[in-house]
C-alpha cells in the first residue's frame, strides 16, 4: 500500500467516475478527516469483490467447431485456412 487516495484518485484506481464514487460512498470503506474523504487501495479492492462474476466453464471443442475449426489442428493450418477465406 502506498498511502491514501482522494476521491479523484480512487475513481481513477477503480476506473470509475468521481460521481460513481460519491454515489456509492455508503458501502465503500473510507476515512473522513476534516471533511476530506480518503480511501486505501487494499480496502477498495476488497469492497469491489461484491461485483466479481463467477468463471463459467467453456467447451472449447464445441466453440472451435462452431467457428469452423476442427479441434486438434495446428495453428499454422488454422491461419492458412483463415487467410484463404479473406483473400
Amino acid at each position: 500500500m502506498t498511502g491514501f487516495l482522494s476521491v479523484s484518485q480512487a475513481a481513477k484506481f477503480l476506473c470509475r467516475s468521481e460521481r460513481w464514487i460519491r454515489g456509492n460512498i455508503s458501502w465503500l470503506p473510507r476515512f473522513r478527516i476534516n471533511g476530506q474523504i480518503l480511501f486505501r487501495e487494499d480496502e477498495l479492492l476488497k469492497a469491489m469483490e461484491r461485483f466479481r462474476e463467477p468463471v463459467q466453464a467453456v467447451d472449447l471443442d464445441a466453440l472451435m467447431r462452431r467457428a469452423g475449426i476442427r479441434p486438434g489442428r495446428r495453428e499454422s493450418e488454422v491461419v492458412s485456412k483463415a487467410e484463404g477465406r479473406c483473400g
